[in-house]
């Protein structure tokens, strides 16, 4: 089981990469899955550092989480401050069309309940480390099936973030226009 674990820590990199095939002609959905990625691979690079942590791991997975949280919330003011900087008419168009998505939203939600499920954890253990309790079953049975059914749904949500770009782009254009 390790395995499945071990491939879905991969598995949002992997999916941020088809996303940006299917949807490279949608200014908004590249620019959120450029950013997304961006933080995906931050995360990646820092996984072996914070795993040593054992304790205070998931401390510093909630942290993540949170940063993730970033390219959904402020990525609109980013792109008009870049737009502001550069002049660049790829931000100002970034700027002008954004809007919040359903798989926004869908992952903004999936983000707050990994930061629950790793709060739990983090409480349990330290229990555990402090012989406040004998066991910590959460985290032994439940967190990371848990964690393996989020980042599932949270690939599912970003390919259909990828998939609905072109109509929401669109539909976002029109508005614009009126």
């Amino acid at each position: 089981m390790k395995e499945v674990y071990a491939i879905m820590e991969y598995a949002p990199l992997i999916v941020i990469l088809l996303g940006l095939v299917i949807s490279w002609n949608v200014a908004t959905a590249r620019w959120f899955l450029l950013a997304y990625g961006l933080f995906e691979i931050i995360d990646l690079v820092t996984l072996p550092i914070t795993l040593q942590w054992s304790t205070h791991y998931y401390l510093a997975d909630i942290g993540m989480s949170l940063i993730f949280v970033l390219p959904i919330v402020y990525r609109r003011n980013l792109a008009l401050r870049l737009h502001v900087l550069s002049g660049s008419q790829y931000f100002k168009k970034v700027y002008r069309l954004q809007t919040l998505s359903a798989q926004e939203c869908t992952i903004l939600l999936l983000i707050a309940l990994m930061c629950i499920a790793n709060l739990i954890t983090w409480l349990e253990v330290l229990a555990y480390k402090y012989y406040v309790i004998d066991s910590a079953p959460f985290k032994l049975y439940i967190r990371d099936n848990f964690m393996l059914v989020m980042h599932i749904v949270l690939c599912l949500s970003m390919f259909a973030f990828a998939m609905s770009a072109k109509v929401r782009e669109t539909y976002a254009e029109r508005e614009s226009a009126l």
